[in-house]
């Protein structure tokens, strides 16, 4: 009857541009030291948890932080494509500064629609692609307890659905921000469902 799929999702650890305020989606730039001691202390976390495999964002910053838990947990990652930060098309590179004052924004990184900077993914478009992904991923380790390794944004519109405002019929969907900005190498708990295939937070 219980056909329920642990896995654990964090963000890669504290990266040069996280720092210098650059946009990095499909872009990359390595983990600073404070990154690589959090990418530890994620691993330390992950001790308990009975971890048996770890997949990860095929992205540098990803990869880096998946190995760090890897080498404690005796776990090789599995770069998994489909698990990439959102593309930001032309914003990517580019310093917040440089972007925050467009019309556009505040939908685009605090909303969850089909708005998108030039070149670049919709948050619906990401959310897409990443449940996609996850959703094969967890059929085909149904037995695995996972942790996953990606990033900020998918995990902003990702875990949008477990935020109660965000929930059906609780008014209008216009100008409603997700309000969360996920911290570098948080670890957040969910089940999956393999019959009715839902997500739930833990």
């Amino acid at each position: 009857m219980n056909n329920q799929t642990t896995f654990y999702l964090a963000r890669h650890g504290q990266t040069e541009w996280n720092v210098a305020q650059r946009i990095q989606g499909q872009l990359d730039s390595p983990l600073t030291p404070q990154g690589k001691q959090q990418a530890a202390l994620l691993a330390e976390q992950c001790r308990q948890l009975n971890i048996t495999k770890i997949l990860t964002s095929p992205l540098g910053r990803a990869v880096q932080t998946a190995d760090v838990c890897g080498q404690l947990l005796q776990i090789t990652p599995v770069p998994v494509k489909g698990f990439e930060e959102r593309h930001f098309g032309d914003w990517q590179g580019k310093f917040t500064h440089q972007v925050n004052t467009l019309s556009d924004y505040d939908e685009i990184t605090s909303q969850i629609t089909d708005c998108k900077p030039k070149h670049g993914e919709s948050s619906k478009q990401l959310v897409t692609r990443f449940e996609a992904t996850l959703r094969e991923e967890l059929k085909n380790a149904a037995k695995e307890v996972s942790l996953i390794i990606i990033h900020g944004d998918i995990l902003r519109c990702f875990m949008a659905q477990f935020i109660p405002h965000l929930t059906p019929n609780s008014g209008s969907k216009d100008n409603v921000s997700t309000g969360y900005d996920y911290k570098n190498a948080e670890l957040i708990a969910l089940s999956y469902d393999q019959d009715s295939g839902t997500f739930t937070s833990l």
